[in-house]
């Protein structure tokens, strides 16, 4: 007697069905969580641009410069002692991936750290993308004792003074 091992179709459809259903069901979440680890890394970058600023600063004991490195922040940004514009030799640079935008929302072509490591009018920058018919959104704040603080959501119009301890759940709204 042939015994006969294998799958019947029943089994096969039914096996589909449910990885068909699991699919569904996590294929968006993952790439709500695929843009948020993109936010992070960026606005990760630009706090450590802005603590390479301000620690260059009070190291040189002058004014160092976090600046565009194009027309747009979106562009990238570079780290220099030069305010007038990103040179062949930057102290730092970084480019931002095409997915993101990043924004300027304090009207401060510049971020300009004082020999103390202070930098003025408190800038904010809102870090954005698209996932899913979504927007995923983290303002970036400068205090004005040169510490970033990061949290999810779009920018206030003023500093919010509370500290850096921000879940990262929640930047991409509904």
């Amino acid at each position: 007697m042939k015994i006969l091992r294998g799958f019947t179709l029943v089994e096969l459809l039914m096996g589909l069905a449910i990885l068909s259903i699991v699919t569904t069901t996590v294929v968006p979440s993952f790439s709500q969580l695929l843009a948020e680890q993109r936010l992070r890394q960026v606005s990760n970058e630009l706090r450590l641009s802005l603590a390479l600023a301000r620690s260059e600063a009070i190291k040189r004991s002058e004014s160092v410069n976090v600046l565009p490195a194009a027309s747009t922040w979106s562009d990238g940004w570079c780290v220099e002692l030069n305010a007038a514009g990103c040179t062949q030799t930057p102290l730092g640079a970084y480019m931002v991936p095409q997915s993101i935008r990043v924004s300027d929302r304090s009207g401060a072509a510049k971020v300009a750290f004082n020999s103390w490591g202070r930098a003025a009018n408190c800038p904010r920058f809102e870090i954005e993308t698209s996932v899913a018919n979504r927007t995923c959104s983290v303002c970036l704040y400068v205090e004005t004792d040169g510490r970033a603080i990061a949290a999810p959501g779009v920018c206030a119009n003023q500093c919010p003074g509370v500290g850096s301890n921000y879940s990262w759940s929640g930047a991409c709204s509904s």
